[in-house]
C-alpha cells in the first residue's frame, strides 16, 4: 500500500546559503510507514499529480507552518503574506483523491485545507492561549457518539495535543464536527460517505509511543484505503 502526503515549506534561517530552503515531511511519517509497512510517496508539485493519485491508496494532508492565503475562504487579509501557497498543491490532490473516491486523512493545517477545499473557512481562534499554550501543549476535547474519534478513544472525552492559533470557522456543508473543545473549536471533521477525516491536533506524534491508543486512528484509515483498493 502507498499513501502519498504533501511536502511542506521551511527555510534553515541562513539568508543566501543555497541549501536555505527546503521541503520537508515529519520524522512522525516514517514511523507512520516503518510501524505498518507501507509506503510513503511525498508530493512536491502538481506534475504528474494524476499519475500520483493513481499509484497511491489514499492521502494524508499534514500540519504547516504556513497559513493558507485568505482569498481561498473570502477572508481577512494576512499581516504578511505566506512565502509560499501550499494550498495551491493540497487543494489539487484533495480534488484528485476525492474525484477518484481514495479516503482522505487531514492533519493540523491539512484539517484547516480540507474545510476550505470543500467550501468552509477559517480564523484566528479569539482566546488562543489555551490551543498554543508554550508549556501545556494540550486541551480537552468532546467526542461524539458514531465517529472516526469515537472509534479511536470509545469514551465522550479525553485530551489531545494542541499547536494551533487558527480555527474552522464556517464549516463546509458536506462535513460534519465529531470533535470540539470546552470553548467550541472544531477538533475533528469528517465526511464518512467519501472516507475524508481530520483532526486539529496531531495524532503522528503518538507514533513515538508504541502504547499510543491514538495509532488506531491511522490503523482504521488505513483499512479504510485497504477497502477502497
Amino acid at each position: 500500500m502507498n499513501l502519498a502526503i504533501s511536502l511542506r515549506y521551511m527555510t534553515m534561517g541562513q539568508e543566501n546559503a543555497v541549501w536555505n530552503v527546503r521541503w520537508m515531511a515529519s520524522e512522525d511519517h516514517m514511523h507512520l510507514a516503518k510501524k505498518y509497512g507501507i509506503g510513503v510517496v511525498a508530493v512536491l508539485s502538481k506534475e504528474a499529480i494524476g499519475e500520483i493519485c493513481a499509484s497511491c491508496d489514499g492521502l494524508i494532508v499534514p500540519g504547516s507552518a504556513t497559513d493558507i492565503p485568505p482569498a481561498y475562504y473570502n477572508g481577512a487579509p494576512l499581516e504578511k503574506d505566506p512565502p509560499v501557497d501550499e494550498y495551491d498543491l493540497d487543494s489539487a490532490l484533495i480534488k484528485h483523491f476525492y474525484e477518484n473516491g481514495k479516503p482522505i486523512l487531514g492533519l493540523c493545517g491539512g484539517h484547516q485545507a480540507i474545510n476550505v477545499f470543500f467550501g468552509g473557512g477559517l480564523r484566528r481562534i479569539p482566546d488562543s492561549k489555551a490551543h498554543e499554550n508554550d508549556t501545556a501543549h494540550e486541551h480537552k476535547i468532546n467526542i461524539v457518539r458514531d465517529s472516526f474519534v469515537w472509534d479511536v478513544f470509545g469514551t465522550e472525552r479525553t485530551t489531545v495535543n494542541s499547536y494551533h492559533a487558527w480555527e474552522i470557522y464556517g464549516i463546509a456543508p458536506d462535513l460534519s464536527v465529531v470533535a470540539t473543545t470546552d470553548d467550541g473549536v472544531a477538533e475533528a471533521i469528517e465526511w464518512k460517505k467519501h472516507n475524508i477525516y481530520a483532526t486539529q491536533w496531531h495524532p503522528e506524534l503518538s507514533l513515538r509511543k508504541d502504547d499510543a491508543r491514538e495509532h488506531m486512528l491511522f490503523k482504521n484509515f488505513l483499512h479504510a484505503c485497504e477497502n477502497c483498493r
